[in-house]
């Protein structure tokens, strides 16, 4: 049986999942990435006259934003919580790259018109041509790379690939994709068999809803906690309610921007391949609020909303001094403080067991 891997242009493929929903006719349509595997993989069969296909493993390269505006803090969780579902439900490997917005709105709509600013993606396309050269390097790793893209830059990879006696499926939407690969005569010799558009498979890839009924665990929902919904929680997640999850965010924008301080220093933006982690204590917590604010171990400080717990962290147990790691969402500004994201337990103890452990103690360490 021949053993394929799935290599998938992730920032390609959202940004054009707009015109599946154009080719099918509904505006909300949305591909369903657990049937996505096997969907190709049976095509790819029916090309190879029915012999089954292997899928040993599927990757997706894609990236977020970083340092963005804080009234994007919904749209960017919702992409990594779309990353995170990738990999603990349908077991994706997926490597993602930020993208630094310098403190501005993701969408080019609600930017200054006059802003020349263009985001610039790093990373994703280099990574996915190197992974589909390193797999096919490794002996016995996979037989056929079915690869979702539309650019043309991914066309030496794929030359490549062929070379070294690897068989290439390619997967695109009409017309999003490089002529070298829609040429059925594939004179730029990419592929093995015919391009498969996933414009012709937009009823088998749909991702449909069903409403549900589930338990919203916000502190602050009001009325029957079982609410109906189509939303599906990851495994461990919490689930709030649509009503709560906007307070949520009303919550936090409102607790940001009354959240000014004085900094000695002005924060730098994250420049590297991954997102800048840190540690610190919680300082202020807000309880009817749902917030508070960490010093990180630098001396600055980090907002965060209940929300951006970790699984396993609960808002109502913290106290002040309890160690936490984060990720850094928005550095801090000369006149306001950061934002975290993904708070997590943090190593050590709090400032209370260490208070009860040493005793009061001055800067000496004198009783």
């Amino acid at each position: 049986m021949p053993k394929a891997m799935i290599f998938i242009d992730g920032t390609w493929l959202y940004s054009n999942t707009p015109k599946l929903a154009e080719t099918y006719g509904k505006p909300d349509y949305h591909v369903d990435f657990g049937k996505l595997p096997r969907v190709l993989a049976q095509q790819v069969s029916e090309q190879m006259g029915g012999s089954e296909v292997d899928v040993v493993r599927t990757y997706l390269f894609g990236s977020y934003a970083t340092n963005y505006a804080p009234q994007d803090d919904e749209a960017v969780q919702r992409r990594l919580d779309f990353y995170a579902m990738l990999k603990e439900e349908y077991h994706y490997e997926v490597e993602t790259f930020p993208i630094n917005f310098r403190g501005r709105r993701l969408r080019r709509a609600d930017r200054d018109p006059r802003d020349p600013f263009e985001p610039k993606e790093k990373c994703v396309d280099i990574s996915l041509a190197a992974s589909i050269l390193y797999y096919a390097a490794i002996p016995y790793a996979y037989d056929i790379a079915i690869c979702v893209l539309g650019d043309q830059d991914f066309k030496p990879v794929l030359q490549y690939a062929r070379r070294l006696g690897k068989r290439i499926a390619l997967v695109s939407i009409k017309g999003s994709c490089a002529p070298e690969f829609a040429d059925y005569r594939d004179e730029a010799r990419v592929k093995d068999f015919d391009t498969i558009w996933l414009d012709d498979l937009v009823g088998q890839l749909e991702l449909k809803y069903e409403k549900h009924q589930l338990r919203c665990e916000s502190p602050i929902h009001v009325g029957d906690r079982m609410v109906w919904t189509t939303f599906h929680p990851r495994k461990g997640q919490r689930f709030y309610c649509d009503e709560c999850r906007a307070e949520f965010a009303r919550q936090s924008q409102q607790a940001e921007e009354e959240s000014v301080g004085r900094f000695t220093e002005t924060g730098s933006e994250p420049t590297g391949a991954a997102p800048v982690v840190l540690t610190g204590e919680l300082k202020k917590k807000v309880s009817d609020r749902g917030y508070g604010f960490i010093q990180a171990s630098d001396g600055k400080d980090y907002f965060f909303h209940l929300t951006d717990l970790e699984d396993g962290l609960d808002f109502d147990s913290l106290e002040e001094g309890f160690p936490l790691r984060f990720e850094v969402r928005r550095e801090p500004t000369i006149e306001k403080a950061g934002a975290a994201m993904h708070v997590r337990r943090g190593n050590g103890e709090s400032r209370s067991q260490r208070s009860q452990f040493y005793g009061d103690r001055d800067s000496w360490g004198n009783r």
